[in-house]
């Protein structure tokens, strides 16, 4: 999770980030937040930079990402490659 504002990592540094995890076959999710600057996430020491409004969402989307990933009651996980359909 990033903030589009960000100065301290570059937007060419957020593309290496980016294309080194597809490259590495990695499943993650990327996020770069309007607005949002360096520590927007920080309440402390963020020299106001801190966003609650936003720190809520990234923090339900951190939720909803160990709900899926660390319940067992939510079955078994399935490795591979997963067949994606282009249905619309």
């Amino acid at each position: 999770i990033f903030g589009k504002k960000d100065n301290h990592v570059p937007p060419e540094g957020r593309d290496l980030i980016r294309k080194t995890l597809h490259e590495k076959g990695v499943s993650f999710s990327f996020y770069e937040v309007a607005h949002a600057q360096h520590a927007f996430i920080r309440d402390e020491l963020s020299k106001g930079r801190y966003d609650p409004a936003i720190s809520g969402i990234c923090f339900e989307m951190l939720l909803e990402l160990f709900n899926r990933t660390l319940k067992l009651e939510l079955g078994p996980r399935e490795g591979g490659v997963q067949k994606i359909e282009n249905v619309c």
